[in-house]
């Protein structure tokens, strides 16, 4: 056989691996979402502590032990559910931030992003409260450094450059951007909370307008 029609074959080969493999890391990554969804929708009914990897199972599906097959327990379900879906919203951020010019259209686009994104997901609020606001036992408080602390400070780093930026243009006055930042992010987590818990909320562009204008122009007549 020659050295042509050996590399010929070897390739060949090297291709159908390639596709094979392709195919069955999206079948497992098919397979990981639906499991996490499903997560998501048992915490929205149960809360954290009583939802069980058994009724995730059936949330999704599927028998309990393929759950395994992809995580470790159902802690690490959860932290890994929680990353996917918090990566997610972060990377709509940046492109909504991305998108404008103005400190004015970045905080818009900011603010709607987020209550967008929490309208449409309204099963991963109980998963990002329970994270976010432990009960506070020593393993509750352990996954939420570990979950939201690094999360939470890209956010509030991502928007202190952004006020840093604003207030060298002129366009806010000076003050401390570091807390302005947590101040605006914890402000419309607020409104977050507020439109989650209640059955008709407001027109999501309402709640944009009044958090901007205020944060804007200030309540002053």
């Amino acid at each position: 056989m020659s050295n042509d029609r050996t590399f010929s074959e070897l390739n060949e080969r090297k291709d159908m691996a390639i596709q094979t493999r392709s195919k069955e890391e999206v079948v497992q990554e098919y397979r990981i979402q639906s499991i996490q969804e499903a997560a998501m929708r048992v915490i929205a009914r149960k809360g954290m502590s009583a939802a069980t990897m058994k009724e995730i199972a059936d949330e999704a599906g599927i028998a309990k032990g393929t759950i395994y097959l992809y995580f470790h327990d159902r802690d690490d379900l959860v932290e890994k559910t929680f990353e996917r879906a918090i990566s997610q919203l972060h990377d709509s951020l940046a492109v909504a931030i991305e998108a404008e010019t103005t400190f004015e259209g970045r905080l818009r686009s900011i603010i709607r992003t987020k209550l967008g994104y929490f309208d449409q997901n309204r099963e991963f609020f109980r998963l990002y409260s329970s994270l976010r606001f432990p009960e506070g036992s020593a393993q509750q408080q352990r996954r939420h450094r570990r979950n939201c602390g690094p999360q939470y400070q890209e956010h509030v780093d991502r928007l202190t450059r952004i006020l840093t930026d604003a207030m060298d243009q002129g366009e806010i006055g000076r003050a401390d951007p570091a807390r302005l930042a947590v101040f605006l992010i914890e402000g419309i987590n607020a409104i977050v909370i507020q439109r989650v818990t209640e059955e008709a909320p407001p027109p999501q562009e309402d709640d944009v307008e009044m958090i901007t204008s205020t944060v804007m122009h200030g309540l002053a007549l």
